[in-house]
């Protein structure tokens, strides 16, 4: 069996998100948490700027709310913390195959000091050709749109290079990466990729409850 050669630019590519992940983690140790966004993007499948590497899944025969269930009162003195939310995980079917985080190739997903963040589930296709992979994660920080925090970014960048790590997607050039960071009481969505300088971010109008 040949070896397999990683192209240069792929390994150029990873470096330079280590790079990045370098100054993030940086930042973090400097007691600073939240990031200015440049620009901001909404994840809207009819905006040209909206990326195409994940589309919604909107089933023919879903039906439309009943009026039972529209505008009904949220119950707030549940699951309002952030991580207590994965314990409702496990009831939501998808198509995609769910692996316990620890078996992944991907490190210090975890910080366990305050301000805390931590990754729920990991989620990628079985047998996939391509390294797509979704992401849940909370942080005990909240923030509004115009800023990211320093934990969701180095979800990112991790999760991204966990991938590009494996052989099998030695051709890929892109991971895409599509997040659901629970904030406390602001979750949001993200999907990120990276071809250079700087990573591709857009989110998803932040649902506030």
């Amino acid at each position: 069996m040949e070896p397999i050669t990683e192209p240069r630019d792929r390994f150029n590519l990873r470096k330079a998100l280590l790079l990045i992940e370098r100054d993030i983690k940086a930042l973090e140790e400097q007691n600073i948490h939240t990031l200015d966004r440049n620009v901001l993007q909404r994840l809207d499948a009819g905006d040209s700027l909206a990326p195409k590497l994940f589309t919604s899944l909107a089933p023919r025969d879903m039906p439309e709310p009943t009026p039972e269930y529209v505008d009904r009162k949220y119950n707030t003195d549940e699951l309002t913390r952030s991580s207590d939310c994965t314990l409702c995980l496990d009831l939501i079917t998808h198509p995609f195959r769910v692996t316990r985080i620890g078996d992944y190739k991907i490190r210090n997903l975890y910080r366990t000091f305050e301000p805390e963040y931590g990754t729920l589930s990991i989620l990628h296709v079985a047998k996939a050709s391509k390294p797509h992979m979704k992401c849940i994660m909370h942080n005990d920080l909240d923030v509004d749109d115009n800023h990211l925090l320093c934990g969701e970014v180095l979800t990112i960048i991790r999760t991204m290079l966990g991938q590009l790590k494996q052989t099998v997607f030695v051709n890929d050039m892109v991971a895409p990466i599509l997040l659901f960071s629970l904030n406390r009481r602001h979750p949001r969505t993200f999907a990120q990729w990276y071809l250079g300088d700087p990573i591709g971010i857009t989110s998803r109008e932040a649902v506030r409850t």
